[in-house]
């Protein structure tokens, strides 16, 4: 089982996903925060963002290039894609980028607030709009169900869209993370604080 003191890597193409949250550049994570594609969240001050990197576990997801590979325009993405693709596969960049010597990018993003023994909330997934499409989102939040499922005592794993029940983001976690809308029998109870922007 995962703990605090742990982290796993998966690395897939060249691509990585780390758990150490020491790797997040807190200045790409803020503006990803600021985009539009992350309706749900704003940039924080940086010491909060440390803080709350610390107090949850993290997926980082990070490019070998800092550009993704061109693409024809018979190759360019849906832009009425949602945030989470649901590609089957990884495929090979097909160009470098002569920005590589600056190391891996961070590329996409998943945090879980979680007891690490019976409760776990997974937010701010992401994977920026240019890496879509390519089966990224689908390996960041496979990752994570890895670890979910190495939680023997773990009596709940949530999270919260804001679409449908019956939307692409409902159907790509009930796939990935076996997670279905409640619908009865439970009430789900919130209160929004300062920081909430949806």
């Amino acid at each position: 089982m995962a703990t605090h003191k742990e982290t796993k890597t998966w690395a897939r193409d060249g691509f990585v996903i780390s758990m150490d949250p020491s790797l997040v550049p807190i200045a790409s994570l803020n503006k990803a925060f600021d985009s539009e594609e992350m309706y749900w969240a704003k940039a924080l001050p940086e010491e909060a963002v440390r803080e709350a990197l610390k107090n949850s576990w993290c997926w980082g997801l990070y490019s070998p290039t800092p550009s993704p590979p061109a693409t024809t325009d018979a190759e360019s993405s849906d832009p009425a894609a949602t945030l989470h693709e649901i590609a089957e596969s990884v495929h090979k960049p097909s160009q470098v980028s002569d920005q590589s010597t600056e190391g891996p990018s961070l590329i996409g993003f998943a945090r879980a607030i979680t007891d690490r023994i019976t409760f776990f909330y997974l937010t701010d997934v992401y994977v920026l709009p240019e890496w879509q499409g390519q089966g990224l989102g689908k390996w960041l939040v496979s990752c994570v169900q890895e670890v979910v499922e190495d939680m023997p005592h773990l009596r709940r794993s949530m999270c919260i869209t804001g679409e449908s029940k019956e939307s692409r983001a409902a159907r790509f976690y009930k796939q990935l993370m076996k997670m279905d809308a409640i619908t009865e029998g439970i009430t789900v109870l919130s209160a929004k604080g300062r920081g909430n922007t949806f």
